[in-house]
């Protein structure tokens, strides 16, 4: 497999985010019906990554489920291009990340548990805007190892393997590095690398140790063991819905609601893989994924 690799010795990370309100993930699965809410069409972000066009059209299609007038609007670039169409009204919502958010609003947080880092963002929200329940589904930097090198160590959590961070060059993603995953396991569990690679893809055969998040399909893969991080020295990277304060009304923030319940990491790794393979459009695999739970 062809690779790009780029040597780093430290590694910065930063990445431009969004804010916060309130919650957890809610069960319910059948959504009400507009009625008197279905004011003005409910426009969804979509930038120019796969996460971001398949969770677009995940809230698009249960907003439209529910009664309301939803549609996804392609804002090209990334994070920076969705903040300025939320902030000058273009599109009413944003799918995001919880921990990037913080990040962005209040990079000094030391936040990192699901929970803790929702609440610190819901602290640091600009007037404006607001985000409802945050879903189970994340794309949190994750360690992985490979299989026989795990067993080799007797490691299966990130305290394990601190040991042998100093001897270890990780190929790493970009997300990884941006979501400052490097920096973290230092601090948090002094897991000190000899440097990074950042590789793309970073599923390079013959490596053993790497950097990633939960969505990549090496993560959802059996050929890696994913360290267990039990005590959240990597922050929480939850599925998270931003969006302009008053531009909601009841019937669409349960809508969200039934997203943060239904949806799975493992749900969406399975749609934004069958996207990236060709296999189905962005819209084509959230109708999928919500008529199963119809």
């Amino acid at each position: 497999m062809k690779s790009t690799r780029t040597k780093y010795s430290t590694v910065v990370a930063a990445l431009t985010v969004l804010p916060i309100l309130s919650g957890c993930a809610n069960g319910d699965s059948v959504v009400e019906g507009a009625g008197a809410e279905s004011r003005e069409q409910i426009v969804v972000a979509a930038d120019a990554s796969v996460e971001s066009s398949v969770l677009a059209e995940v809230y698009s299609t249960v907003l439209s489920s529910s009664g309301l007038s939803a549609r996804v609007e392609s804002v090209g670039g990334g994070r920076n291009q969705s903040l300025e169409a939320l902030d000058a009204a273009r599109v009413t919502l944003v799918p995001e990340f919880t921990g990037a958010l913080l990040d962005h609003y209040d990079p000094s947080s030391p936040a990192r548990k699901a929970d803790d880092v929702f609440e610190a963002l819901s602290r640091s929200l600009p007037e404006g805007l607001s985000v409802s329940d945050y879903a189970m589904a994340e794309d949190r930097a994750v360690v992985a190892l490979d299989t026989a090198y795990a067993q080799s160590l007797g490691a299966k959590t990130i305290e394990a393997f601190a040991p042998s961070c100093a001897a270890a060059t990780p190929l790493v993603s970009a997300r990884f590095v941006e979501d400052g995953a490097v920096e973290q396991l230092a601090e948090g569990a002094e897991c000190v690398f000899a440097g990074v690679d950042l590789v793309t893809p970073v599923d390079v055969p013959g490596a053993q140790v790497f950097g990633t998040t939960t969505l990549s399909a090496l993560a959802q893969s059996d050929a890696v063991t994913v360290l267990a991080d039990s005590n959240h020295v990597l922050a929480a990277q939850n599925v998270v819905p931003l969006f302009r304060t008053g531009a909601l009304g009841d019937s669409a923030v349960k809508a969200l609601s039934v997203v943060a319940g239904e949806l799975s990491t493992t749900d969406l790794a399975t749609m934004i893989e069958q996207v990236r393979a060709g296999n189905a459009s962005a819209s084509e695999v959230a109708r999928t994924w919500w008529d199963t739970r119809q």
